[in-house]
């Protein structure tokens, strides 16, 4: 199906994305990040619109967040040298797991209809994502502070989401 094409298509991207900013193209990283961060809309919009929506596609497109976000947050971390971002970027990583525990605890347990993504996750997801874009553009700059308030507050939408997804499954 093309919108699990499209899907897999924002896991590849990463690996120019960090080759461009290794070599310091940031503008080209960026769009090269906007460009899979629009995947993310995308792929739903395409499945919803060719009636191919799918568990394998709702999964892979979690699973496709997931890496996208991940790697990414680490990798900035750690090549922009930032304590605050890296602290964050293991909170926002620990969530990740832990939802993912959930889920899949709640799919064994023959509950999938609990295991659904609410509004304040998809949030989550965009927040992350303007995050590390924010990041990528001003983190090596005098506006870094900016940046690391905004990765902040990613990381509390993040364990705020993990807090309501819990509450609302119990």
């Amino acid at each position: 199906m093309i919108s699990n094409l499209i899907s897999l298509s924002r896991i590849f991207l990463i690996f120019p994305i960090i080759f461009c900013i290794m070599i310091n193209n940031i503008y080209l990283a960026f769009l090269l990040f906007l460009i899979a961060g629009f995947t993310d809309f995308l792929d739903g919009y395409i499945a919803r619109y060719l009636r191919q929506e799918s568990v394998l596609g709702a999964n892979l497109d979690l699973l496709a967040d997931k890496i996208f976000v991940s790697s990414l947050l680490i990798f900035i971390s750690f090549h922009f040298d930032n304590l605050i971002y890296l602290l964050m970027t293991i909170l926002i990583i620990a969530r990740e797991i832990s939802i993912g525990t959930i889920r899949q605890y709640l799919l064994e347990t023959n509950k999938e209809n609990k295991a659904k993504v609410n509004f304040l996750g998809k949030f989550k997801t965009f927040f992350q994502i303007f995050s590390i874009g924010v990041a990528m553009i001003f983190l090596d700059t005098e506006f870094s502070s900016i940046v690391e308030v905004v990765v902040v507050i990613a990381a509390a939408l993040s364990w705020l989401s993990l807090l309501n997804y819990s509450y609302e499954k119990s």
